[in-house]
């Protein structure tokens, strides 16, 4: 079988994160998202795990039975709160404007910057800025990336700047990292009301069921053959892998093997996944490596 490997875009639209609003995402309850960003996906698991995934029932059929990633594994490993309200987005315009302008007004009240609406291809992902109720992240991001750097956000800042930062920062990991499209480049509009909410509104929702609905869509997406390319939070998946198959894990240096009571245990464990790792013990990650191993799976080979 020739070797067709998903392509996964990953995060390339998010501004740094800046310890200056780190309040504003602790009063959403999302501080743990700041651990995630750039994260380098195997897209070669990702995609024998995708071959492995019935949509009937959302789980990996491998040879000892069914697996699947659960609303505990997504909290464990993120640290998203599971309690709260579901997360719904609307694209309906505000205000009862029409459509776009609606959604360009409302954009440049809270961030005071006026998105094009106007099909003028942008020279980064030769797109239009908005189209079709979504914005574009690389568009947007960059605005602010080259605001920021000539006027530099500090802690001394004023308030209403650090939140504006805050808000963009929140764009980037939303559209383009948990929530992200094939693309990683659009956003919907409706995403707006939620992020240009109050930060105690946002932490009001279940992030950790939005996130696993995501990549529940995402994989039933990747395991149709005709699709070549994903989005969702893939490093999610992969981090269950790891868990759950730790003979496919790459090797931890001994300063990130975290048991399960090690006292960041309140933090998003999945960070021990982080920037530490070698893939030395399977070889070289090949696609065809991962599908024998899938195929001659025994009982006790994947960890509840």
């Amino acid at each position: 079988e020739a070797q067709t490997i998903i392509r996964y875009r990953g995060a390339t639209n998010v501004l740094q994160f800046h310890p200056a609003i780190l309040p504003f995402l602790k009063r959403a309850r999302l501080d743990s998202i700041r651990h995630f960003n750039d994260i380098q996906i195997d897209r070669q698991l990702i995609t024998a795990l995708a071959e492995r995934w019935r949509k009937e029932i959302h789980c990996f059929n491998f040879r000892e039975g069914e697996a699947t990633i659960t609303l505990k594994d997504v909290a464990i490993l993120t640290n998203l709160p599971i309690d709260g309200k579901p997360v719904c987005v609307s694209d309906h315009p505000p205000e009862d404007r029409d459509s776009m302008p609606g959604w360009v007004h409302f954009i440049h009240s809270h961030l005071g910057v006026k998105v094009p609406v106007k099909c003028c291809v942008d020279a980064i992902d030769r797109m239009p800025p908005m189209r079709k109720h979504q914005v574009s992240i690389t568009w947007l991001t960059k605005y602010f990336r080259d605001h920021y750097e000539s006027h530099p956000l500090t802690e001394e800042s004023p308030e209403d700047e650090k939140e504006r930062y805050a808000r963009v920062y929140l764009i980037g990991m939303i559209g383009g990292v948990f929530f992200s499209k094939k693309s990683s480049n659009l956003l919907s509009c409706g995403w707006f009301r939620i992020i240009f909410g109050s930060w105690e509104e946002m932490g009001e929702y279940s992030w950790a069921s939005a996130c696993l609905a995501m990549i529940y869509h995402n994989l039933c997406n990747a395991s149709l053959k005709a699709v070549r390319e994903v989005g969702g939070a893939m490093f999610i998946v992969q981090f269950w892998a790891w868990e759950h198959m730790p003979w496919i894990a790459p090797v931890q240096r001994p300063d990130r093997d975290w048991p399960i009571d090690h006292p960041l245990r309140g933090e998003a464990y999945g960070r021990r996944w982080l920037g530490h790792t070698t893939c030395d013990n399977l070889a070289q990650h090949k696609l065809d490596e991962y599908r024998r191993r899938f195929v001659r799976l025994w009982e006790g080979e994947v960890t509840s």
